[in-house]
């Protein structure tokens, strides 16, 4: 592995050298980084073209060259799997684990990530598990032990491996505001079809000490039907209010909450509606309902002249502020056919 990763730019260069053009060598390059797999009309979405000509020139230069093969599904529909490790190699990711075969729902689930990152080309992405490290550990200083991560157990070798961030779901960073320049992480949970939410749990769990840890980020649900959007929604509610409960004086808790909602009405009676979402705009309605009595209204002008500290200093002398936790959720309905895979029978799949 190099001293720092490759961009880019030098991932299409590399790719560009062997038979592709900079558009398939960009389209590659995105394909294998995210998800491994890739279908003829993700490409032509990239393209932004119809099917046709395009996809089939890329297609016979892929398996003309062996960097990936054709597996047949249901419908007569083909996915392509970039599995060729020289591939990956010159993208400089030799052992990214999205080179290996998958079970049927870890390929709907990466073609469905494939599809979010088509639809939002604009991220700036952490696309490998490097950019990942480098951006929680390196910048933001989070140690190793506190990133979701999985251990295995080479077959070889008493040896064991470290892998961090393995559900390989997209995570893009983004400015918060315009005056608040910090970059905030979005994450991404690819729901493949579950009946449960056991999956989702499963996810809010390995990420839960890694969530604890910052200050802001935001959570969306990917999924191909609505069904589970609203109680997924429940769950992350209960999900923050845990991150934020721990160990922590009931009190310092309300002084946490009064001083955030002290900051939206302040912004929202001097008309600084920008950074009001619909979600921040309900919550400030319900609170200052809950927060109407004379007490609330006393607090509210001490902190206007004396700061946070004073909230807390009221309220909860002998305890000190949890960290503010602004913990945000949406959900993606993936509008595309996947019934190649099939609905009550898995399909038999061949490669080619």
């Amino acid at each position: 592995m190099s001293s720092r990763p490759m961009t880019n730019e030098e991932r299409v260069a590399a790719l560009e050298n062997l038979v592709y053009t900079p558009r398939e060598a960009a389209f590659l390059c995105l394909a294998a980084l995210h998800a491994g797999y890739f279908l003829r009309r993700q490409y032509a979405a990239f393209m932004g073209k119809e099917l046709g000509g395009t996809a089939t020139a890329l297609v016979e230069k892929l398996l003309s060259q062996n960097h990936g093969v054709a597996i047949s599904a249901l419908n007569h529909t083909k996915i392509y799997h970039l599995g060729h490790r020289p591939f990956y190699t010159l993208l400089g990711e030799t052992d990214n684990r999205n080179r290996r075969h998958h079970s049927e729902p870890a390929m709907k689930k990466r073609l469905m990530g494939l599809d979010f990152v088509l639809a939002h080309l604009d991220r700036r992405y952490l696309a490998t598990e490097r950019e990942k490290l480098d951006y929680f550990s390196g910048t933001l200083g989070i140690a190793l032990s506190e990133l979701p991560s999985k251990r295995y157990v080479s077959q070889k070798t008493p040896s064991t491996t470290t892998r961090y961030f393995v559900d390989k779901y997209p995570i893009f960073l983004a400015e918060t505001r315009a005056n608040q320049p910090r970059l905030a992480a979005s994450f991404c949970f690819v729901d493949e079809g579950s009946l449960t939410l056991s999956g989702f749990e499963t996810y809010l769990q390995q990420y839960a000490t890694l969530c604890g840890r910052l200050k802001e980020f935001h959570l969306i649900f990917v999924a191909d039907s609505r069904r589970l959007f609203v109680i997924a929604e429940r769950r992350f509610r209960a999900f923050v209010s845990h991150l934020k409960a721990p160990g922590i004086d009931p009190h310092a808790q309300l002084a946490a909450r009064l001083v955030a909602h002290f900051e939206a009405r302040f912004q929202y009676e001097n008309g600084n509606y920008g950074s009001f979402s619909r979600e921040k705009l309900i919550r400030l309605r319900n609170e200052s309902g809950e927060f109407s009595s004379a007490k609330y209204q006393d607090l509210y002008e001490r902190w206007k002249t004396a700061g946070a500290k004073s909230v807390a200093q009221a309220l909860a002398p002998n305890s000190a502020l949890p960290a503010p936790l602004n913990a945000t959720f949406s959900t993606y309905f993936v509008d595309q056919n996947y019934d190649f895979f099939g609905r009550s029978e898995r399909p038999v799949f061949a490669v080619r």
